[in-house]
């Protein structure tokens, strides 16, 4: 046993006078004062890492900000230099703007504010546009359908409902937005 260690402790301390255990109160004391002594160097170590790590997680939020707003500020500027058409233009093309073949799934649907935005309602098992004659109305998952149906006079929306439902990724949030207002570009394939 180490001498400057104190000695355990017995089982019952009921055997033990009023001196007996001051004493050991204070030998253990001091063994907690040795030991704080011997770690206030890896603490004052840990705390600079722990302040580091910190720092570094700040720097990277702060570029993954940054990239998300480039990102947006890229896509305004091509809705504003008519690089990604509205859908209200991808359905009235005489000329396919965008494959007809393309699934409404493989589309990003972009906002004039940057944003990107979900077809359909949230928590869909796939994207679909909503299309109506005033009367009935159509669910379309393919873009080649969807020009088909606006050429033959159907509209996007529901009766007395026009619009696309779009919604915001990963949310319940969901609006109706104006053909004119949405934009649209085939979605680059997945790295």
């Amino acid at each position: 046993m180490d001498p400057a260690q104190p000695p355990p402790l017995p089982e019952t301390l009921d055997s033990l006078d009023e001196a007996e255990l001051l004493h050991l109160a204070d030998r253990w004391q001091s063994e907690e004062r040795a030991i704080r002594l011997e770690m206030a160097p890896l603490d004052q170590r840990l705390a600079a890492v722990r302040a580091s790590l910190g720092r570094l997680a700040t720097e990277r939020r702060r570029r993954e900000r940054q990239r998300h707003i480039a990102q947006r500020q890229a896509v305004r500027t091509e809705v504003r230099e008519g690089a990604a058409p509205s859908l209200e233009q991808v359905l009235a093309s005489p000329e396919p703007l965008l494959p007809d073949a393309l699934a409404l799934g493989d589309l990003q649907l972009l906002l004039d504010t940057g944003g990107e935005v979900a077809l359909g309602y949230p928590g869909a098992r796939a994207p679909a546009l909503q299309m109506t004659d005033g009367s009935a109305v159509q669910s379309v998952s393919a873009l080649g359908e969807a020009r088909r149906l606006f050429r033959e006079g159907w509209e996007v929306g529901v009766p007395a409902r026009p619009g696309v439902r779009v919604h915001t990724p990963g949310t319940r949030l969901e609006r109706l937005l104006e053909t004119s207002r949405c934009y649209v570009r085939a979605r680059p394939p997945a790295p």
